[in-house]
């Protein structure tokens, strides 16, 4: 099965970040379809249709500018994939225009469209942090992002091995299976299942880290390519940033909420939300 990703294009530089990453972590047996995705300002924002039949021309010329800066943004990106040898088939493009607000308008394509995740630049991130504001909908704010998010770090060459976190939450099991589907037929990318054991936690270890297991192998990861970790801890946070650091890892994939924290009441838990704001050394799939 295709696998499919919906990857922010914007006018900065950063947002290229996460172009990048998928170029130079896929083999060229597991490279996804991308659709590249710019949203754009909508040029008839706030004009009744009064406003806009009388300035039909100049509307339409700011709308062609708009259009043209969008079109360029996705050029340089499809640009940077295709010097990455990344199949031009793989590639498509969309100019969506701003509706909801970036984020929203995001989040919205990414339900639609029934991708598989959504990429965007470390710094691309301030598109969605609005959903973590206090000025943002309660429905929104309460309502979980139902598509794992890749938060992309610009290394040209990221590590092919993932650490998977697993605290037997469903969340856990959600992100496992994601890693399981992305890499299944990624025979390079080897995959180490993370249980950080800080004693308040009602999880065994070996269950958690076996419930993560059967979910890569149901998707075919073959189990000479998973490698698991038990590590003690006083602060859980630290010690999966630690351990991403230290192991060098391309990717680190982890549930967007732990055991004891609902995932109707906040769009991210307390971990994943630390792991968002520290994690400088490796790409971050979060998982609902």
């Amino acid at each position: 099965m295709d696998r499919h990703i919906l990857l922010t294009v914007s006018d900065d530089y950063s947002a290229l970040q996460a172009a990048r990453f998928v170029a130079g972590f896929f083999t060229a047996a597991a490279q996804p379809h991308l659709t590249l995705l710019y949203v754009a300002p909508n040029p008839k924002a706030g004009l009744t249709e009064a406003e806009i039949i009388q300035d039909y021309g100049n509307l339409s010329r700011r709308e062609a500018q708009t259009k043209s800066l969008a079109q360029t943004a996705l050029d340089r990106a499809e640009e940077l994939l295709l010097s990455k040898h990344f199949p031009a088939a793989n590639i498509h493009k969309k100019i969506a225009y701003k509706q909801l607000g970036t984020a929203n308008d995001i989040i919205q394509e990414g339900i639609t469209g029934m991708y598989d995740a959504i990429a965007l630049g470390r710094r691309g991130l301030s598109r969605l942090e609005e959903l973590i504001d206090d000025s943002v909908s309660k429905q929104i704010f309460t309502t979980p992002i139902e598509i794992p998010l890749w938060i992309c770090r610009s290394h040209e060459k990221p590590a092919p091995s993932v650490l998977l976190c697993s605290d037997g939450s469903p969340a856990s099991l959600r992100c496992a299976d994601h890693v399981g589907f992305m890499l299944a037929n990624a025979p390079g990318h080897e995959i180490t299942l993370l249980h950080v054991d800080c004693g308040s936690s009602p999880a065994i270890p070996e269950d958690a880290i076996a419930g993560a297991r059967r979910m890569l192998e149901e998707n075919g990861v073959a189990s000479r390519r998973i490698h698991q970790k038990i590590v003690k801890c006083n602060s859980i946070g630290e010690t999966i940033l630690r351990v991403a650091r230290e192991g060098e890892y391309g990717v680190l994939a982890t549930g967007r909420t732990g055991r004891g924290e609902s995932r109707s009441m906040h769009l991210l838990g307390s971990v994943s939300l630390n792991l968002l704001k520290h994690l400088e050394s490796a790409t971050l799939w979060i998982s609902h």
